[in-house]
């Protein structure tokens, strides 16, 4: 029995199960689809847009009688961006909880840092219960578009959450590097050293084969185990299904709801700006027919908030008048009054 006591308290308050995108591992982490990414990185909060909550429920692999549920949610602006997580799993005597406060901002153009502190409980029927805290630093690099580069400290202080002096959250060094070489297409890899499981190394694919719909693929290894997942999204709502393989334990799923601008749109792979002259952008500019490249030229739009600007012109059709740019995802009643005199039909 104590043997079990110490094998769940090593595995508690691990994220890979919050999250159908996070059983890819540290890999998964440097693409982030919603805010539940804050727990491998805090960093990531930065890279998302706009305002979103995200609710998931999970069971990992080899625990039957384990369930997770998870809801997370932030606000991201062009410089910062704020973000919460809580997590809870339990059943038959057991149970662990984790609330998760995470902060990014931009330091430099194409450089996003974070931290991010939480507060665990763990209880075990028989043996009692512990509560510690924990804090976490992380960093995500753009050297130039589509090219990407994160790196994390998990654990950087741990309290002690029981009296063996085992720390709330294993200490996991970790880095990833990734691009986005098309539209709709991301490759990225990661390495992490765990404090008690040793090294872990993932990939993870991802491509978008129609307009709201994307599928992944990771690897991640030892021992060796797969995920496939599935996102679809409608307009501000997005679903994510995930499944894992382990070459002995049974197979963990993973279902996740979104609501919000959280989307990521990584630029595609540019590795140096046109030397040709260009001609200076004219206002107003028609939304339907105006590149990215042109709508970052005004101000309060970003690369990710032109990036889905474009992607919903070209997802849904031209619009037919400025105010039905409340409808694209990160575009408020504020935004878009301030967008106004840029921007005509």
């Amino acid at each position: 029995m104590t043997g079990l006591v110490l094998v769940l308290v090593i595995a508690a308050f691990e994220p890979q199960s919050e999250s159908p995108w996070l059983a890819g591992g540290t890999a998964a982490a440097l693409f982030p689809r919603t805010h539940l990414v804050v727990s491998v990185n805090p960093a990531s909060a930065g890279l998302l847009d706009g305002t979103a909550l995200s609710v998931s429920a999970s069971r990992p692999f080899g625990f039957r009688d384990l369930d997770r549920t998870a809801i997370a949610g932030g606000r991201s602006t062009d410089k910062y961006a704020l973000a919460g997580l809580m997590s809870y799993s339990g059943r038959n005597g057991y149970s662990e909880a984790t609330i998760t406060l995470a902060a990014a901002a931009t330091l430099r153009r194409g450089i996003v840092a974070g931290v991010s502190t939480s507060c665990h409980r763990i209880q075990i029927e028989g043996f009692g219960s512990g509560t510690a805290v924990s804090a976490d630093i992380g960093l995500i690099a753009r050297p130039f578009n589509g090219l990407f580069f994160g790196g994390a400290l998990r654990g950087l202080y741990s309290s002690a959450l029981t009296e063996t002096g085992m720390g709330a959250v294993p200490r996991t060094v970790s880095g990833a590097a990734g691009v986005c070489p098309v539209n709709g297409v991301t490759v990225s890899a990661g390495a992490a050293v765990h404090q008690y499981s040793g090294e872990e190394y993932s990939i993870v694919t991802s491509v978008e084969p129609y307009p709201g719909v994307s599928l992944s693929f990771s690897l991640l290894t030892p021992p060796v185990r797969m995920v496939m997942g599935l996102q679809v999204s409608v307009s501000t709502v997005s679903m994510q299904y995930g499944y894992a393989t382990h070459p002995v334990l049974s197979g963990g799923h993973a279902v996740s709801l979104a609501y919000g601008s959280a989307a990521f749109h990584p630029e595609p792979l540019q590795i140096a700006d046109s030397v040709e002259a260009e001609e200076p952008v004219c206002f107003p500019l028609d939304i339907n027919t105006a590149s990215e490249e042109e709508l970052v030229c005004i101000p309060g739009i970003g690369p990710s908030r032109a990036s889905t600007i474009r992607n919903y012109i070209e997802s849904f059709g031209p619009l037919q008048s400025i105010d039905q740019m409340i409808d694209i995802p990160g575009v408020g009643t504020t935004t878009l009054e301030n967008l106004r005199p840029y921007l005509t039909i």
